[in-house]
């Protein structure tokens, strides 16, 4: 009997390690299909002292990714996302209604301002661009569909900082504020201060604090329970000593971001401005028929 019990435990431990052993491997392979993130092109080598785990390791993950198209090798030995990623990508925003909903907005406000529009959501500390829209003749295409930004650092970030709860902006401010340019905010207290402006006014703005000359202005989208989901901005190099206008843009993009949030539930009071109301006309799209 008591033989029996320890070989019963035994195999328990067996079985225990083995899942162990596989949620460690899944662990790695995580990690290091989120590198391409941050890095579109890598190498075993580059991959191997990123993580600081073996280059046997690494080539035996990379190997199964290539098998199932998650990541594909080029001439050049190096690694890329592959085509079953950007389909992965791709069903994640299909499936999102507000990407859906927002483009019809986007792409009416880009094409009225001639200026860039993006939507982002935040993840911990970055945001990440979920739609990029960009106008004839574009010459900025600077964030692109699928970047991260540091969240601080951005318009569109700061505009989703300033509806955190305090326990969750508390844990934000405990890793130190990465510097992009000379206007970045690093100072906690500052960037408080400012939050708590952009949450009362309803928009937030950088002013080359992500990249020199540039200016953006931003305004949250709501969903049907009140939650911010995402925010919405609009982007120009041409915004200096231009007051006038970027009044004007300021609250043309806070009535787009209520329209859109009217769209996916949300219910505000619309901004009412002769100039931007909502039409009865319908927009046709391949999926569904979309009021605007």
């Amino acid at each position: 009997m008591k033989i029996d019990t320890i070989e019963h435990d035994s195999l328990g431990n067996n079985e225990l390690q083995q899942q162990y052993s596989a949620y460690r491997s899944l662990e790695k392979a995580l990690e290091v299909l989120g590198l391409f993130v941050q890095f579109p092109v890598l190498t075993v080598t580059e991959i191997s002292k990123k993580l600081g785990y073996p280059k046997s390791t690494i080539s035996g993950l990379l190997k199964t990714f290539c098998k199932f198209e998650i990541v594909e090798k080029g001439k050049d030995n190096a690694f890329r996302l592959g085509i079953k990623a950007f389909e992965l990508g791709f069903r994640y925003l299909n499936g999102m209604e507000l990407h859906t909903v927002a483009r019809l907005w986007a792409e009416r406000l880009s094409q009225e301002e001639h200026e860039p529009i993006h939507i982002a959501i935040r993840r911990g500390t970055a945001i990440y661009i979920i739609l990029d829209v960009q106008p004839p003749a574009s010459y900025m295409a600077i964030l692109q569909t699928g970047m991260s930004i540091p969240a601080h650092a951005t318009a569109l970030g700061k505009v989703l900082m300033a509806q955190l709860p305090e326990q969750e902006l508390t844990a934000f401010f405990e890793r130190p504020l990465e510097r992009l340019t000379v206007h970045t905010i690093v100072d906690p207290d500052k960037l408080r201060s400012e939050l708590n402006t952009i949450r009362q006014a309803g928009y937030g703005m950088d002013r080359e604090e992500s990249l020199k000359g540039l200016t953006c202005i931003s305004a949250p989208i709501f969903q049907s329970d009140g939650q911010v989901i995402a925010a919405i901005s609009i982007s120009s190099m041409d915004f200096v000593d231009k007051e006038q206008r970027l009044q004007a843009l300021i609250q043309k993009i806070k009535q787009v971001a209520n329209n859109i949030s009217m769209d996916i539930g949300y219910q505000p009071v619309r901004v009412q401005d002769p100039r931007f109301k909502k039409q009865d006309s319908t927009v046709k799209t391949q999926d569904s028929n979309l009021k605007i």
